[in-house]
């Protein structure tokens, strides 16, 4: 079996994986945009993770050669232009891991690859870019990968890294309960420029996230979707709680003038919940500030 992944996505989470799977004895390529991107990697020749090198090859999208193993790191939002880009590079039978934050992109990919096999990931590693290529692992967590419908033997052989990986014949919940603390956190994070802890130490931000929590609760019960034991405000607290000195994902999108992946994470949500016809105006409210917030930007 061929034993090359190809990762569409070299961003902290795809770079850090691309070492990941290279230290677990696979051959890995990172699959690039543009000819600037190829330069760069070209100065390394590999990818670093805090300071090590692991020896992984490089390609532009546009190259010919076949993918039988594709892993997409992408942010949600740019999920559909990447794939398409090496859609018709993919064999029949391909494996595909869409490792990615927010909920729709990964049924998207699924639908447009019917002759392969999809699986489902998320992650609680922590990762930042210190330069091109050049990753730092800041905090270790647990990967939950597996398929919504079906078991996939071929995934075992993502355990034999240094992050921890764990099948989840459950994908579907876990990619629901990681939406729905994104829904309570992200938004107020970006909007209130503020980090994770502050929401829990003032007032009026942690009656928002309350606010937040009970509209996703609402939208999760009526698709008999649980979340956690304990009420989703609490759980949120104590990830704001564990991660107090952390900046979210989306308020450094913000500040870095990058698109945010609200629509794949409240925008989600809201489009659920009007399907269902039940009201979020307050998760309404806060994707309507962001998405403002960004066209001004």
């Amino acid at each position: 079996m061929c034993n090359r992944w190809h990762i569409l996505g070299a961003g902290a989470i795809g770079t850090l994986w691309a070492a990941n799977l290279a230290a677990a004895g696979s051959s890995v390529t990172l699959l690039l945009r543009d000819q600037h991107r190829l330069d760069q990697f070209k100065q390394i020749e590999g990818v670093l993770r805090d300071g090590e090198l692991f020896p992984v090859d490089a390609e532009l999208t546009a190259d010919s050669g076949s993918i039988q193993q594709l892993l997409i790191t992408t942010k949600s939002t740019d999920t559909q232009s990447a794939f398409n880009s090496i859609k018709n590079r993919l064999n029949p039978g391909a494996h595909i891991v869409v490792l990615q934050n927010g909920m729709g992109s990964q049924q998207w990919v699924t639908d447009q690859s019917p002759d392969t096999e999809v699986a489902w990931a998320s992650t609680t590693d922590g990762a930042w870019i210190k330069s091109p290529f050049s990753v730092k692992h800041a905090g270790k967590g647990v990967t939950h990968i597996g398929s919504p419908t079906t078991h996939l033997k071929w995934l075992n052989n993502l355990q034999g890294g240094f992050l921890n990986v764990e099948i989840d014949r459950d994908i579907a919940g876990s990619l629901w309960r990681k939406l729905a603390i994104n829904c309570a956190i992200n938004p107020l994070t970006a909007v209130h420029h503020c980090k994770n802890g502050e929401l829990i130490t003032t007032p009026k931000l942690m009656d928002e996230m309350t606010a937040l929590c009970a509209e996703v609760e609402a939208v999760a019960n009526a698709l008999n979707i649980p979340l956690f034991e304990a009420p989703l405000i609490e759980q949120a607290s104590q990830v704001a709680r564990l991660t107090a000195e952390n900046y979210s994902s989306m308020l450094q999108d913000m500040k870095h003038g990058r698109t945010t992946e609200i629509d794949h994470i409240t925008g989600y949500l809201c489009n659920l919940a009007a399907e269902l016809g039940i009201k979020t105006p307050i998760n309404g409210h806060y994707l309507s500030k962001i998405k403002k917030m960004q066209n001004r930007s």
